[in-house]
């Protein structure tokens, strides 16, 4: 969740004021989609408890990393007590466990409880069913909570880590269905009645969108938007850039599949197609190789895409501090002047650069919107310090903060030595 910050110029993104989203009134949303819960109703009913208890198949071993996405979903600690997560497998439940609030998790066709078909997606061999649509591709997956705000389901077809729900703030509305990096539809649909109200996202995509092709990317423009010059835009300059990208990275373009990038007529539009409340304000958001943006924006286009090819080149990094410091970095080949502007904001608010910032919780760094700056020049000062090549295999790795001192740089040494080598250097007039 990601909303655009300016300083000097617009070049940042960062989160909304999503904490504030349970509070807020919301308009209606125009007619085509259905509009979601603003307050986020049966969302924080699941998660108001003192234990909250994750549910896997008999056969699966779910991971620590699998578990921090799950608990890393709570977004709104500050205004309700986060749920302390329990793990049973379907086998250890028992019948004092009814009461209970539950989160499914894992291969949805793999469990075998006689309550899993107590909701309007129902199980097929190798993957679920929603109304008459079949969903058996690996990467197929679904976010669901049942009317009575006691069962919330978060499966998937394969054994992959799962944080779609995460990465989209599901819960706005009570399902959604994902095929791997991209949301196919949302709304309402009761376990009780049965009655649904959906929006169709492939389907509402081809009235609203003109598709723009080159080398690398699939660009799909809103048809209000002036297509001719920015098609002359995209064709100059998108696939130079990637190049450009993926030399500052040290890698190519080999391998790399096609990226789509939806360009959207304004913030709300993005929001209504990516299911997401009206309280978020995202000017861009980097979803697996699909990129989302609120209107034709460079420089977030470029921001969004340093993510995509980071995720797909290096790997993907659940820390929030330095999945986007990264993707800062890379903006300085470009222009450099960015780099001198975040280094005044540093210097300005160096007392925000802590260890608890960096790895505490992921929504904190959102929250505060010199993060941004400060991500990107400490990341520049880590690379220059000990490579290009060395801070890619620690940022691979699954926690930083032991890959750094596994490396012999303690995070609390390099942010020791970045303050002090801030009395040396000129920053922008």
């Amino acid at each position: 969740m990601r909303k655009l910050f300016k300083s000097g110029r617009i070049q940042k993104i960062l989160s909304s004021a999503l904490l504030m989203l349970i509070f807020c009134s919301v308009s209606a949303q125009n007619s085509g989609f259905v509009k979601g819960d603003e307050n986020y109703t049966l969302t924080l009913a699941f998660h108001k408890v003192d234990t909250l208890w994750v549910v896997v198949p008999h056969n699966y071993e779910i991971s620590d990393q699998e578990k921090r996405t799950i608990e890393n979903y709570v977004f709104w600690d500050q205004y309700q007590k986060k749920p302390i997560y329990g793990y049973k497998k379907e086998t250890e439940l028992t019948s004092g466990d009814d009461s209970k609030h539950l989160q499914f998790y894992g291969p949805f066709c793999d469990f075998k409880i006689a309550e899993i078909q107590n909701i309007p997606i129902k199980q097929i061999p190798g993957g679920f069913r929603f109304n008459d649509e079949a969903f058996t591709h690996a990467t197929d997956a679904f976010f669901y909570i049942n009317d009575e705000a006691n069962r919330l389901y978060t499966c998937q077809n394969s054994r992959q880590v799962f944080s779609q729900s995460t990465n989209y703030a599901a819960g706005y509305f009570q399902l959604y269905i994902f095929n791997g990096d991209d949301l196919y539809l949302s709304g309402k649909c009761s376990n009780k009645t049965g009655q649904s109200e959906l929006n169709r996202i492939t389907e509402m995509r081809k009235a609203y969108f003109k598709p723009v092709k080159t080398t690398y990317f699939d660009f799909e423009l809103a048809k209000s938007l002036p297509s001719d010059s920015i098609s002359q835009v995209i064709s100059a300059e998108a696939d130079v850039f990637l190049e450009t990208l993926c030399a500052t990275l040290h890698t190519d373009t080999s391998g790399l599949e096609r990226m789509t990038t939806y360009v959207y007529k304004n913030m709300d539009d993005l929001q209504k197609f990516l299911s997401m409340s009206p309280q978020m304000t995202i000017y861009g958001k980097s979803i697996g190789r699909f990129n989302h943006l609120s209107s034709f924006d460079m420089s977030v286009f470029k921001h969004e895409t340093a993510h995509t090819i980071i995720g797909r080149k290096i790997g993907v990094q659940l820390n929030s501090f330095f999945s986007e410091g990264f993707a800062v970095y890379t903006g300085y080949s470009f222009e450099n002047n960015n780099y001198l502007k975040d280094l005044e904001a540093t210097r300005t608010h160096l007392d925000l650069l802590k260890k608890e910032t960096i790895i505490g919780e992921n929504h904190r760094f959102y929250s505060l919107p010199p993060l941004y700056a400060i991500s990107g020049t400490f990341t520049k000062f880590i690379i220059g310090k000990i490579g290009i090549e060395a801070f890619k295999n620690i940022y691979a790795q699954e926690n930083m903060e032991a890959a750094f001192l596994g490396k012999g740089f303690p995070l609390e040494n390099l942010i020791t030595e970045f303050k002090d080598s801030l009395n040396g250097i000129k920053t922008a007039d």
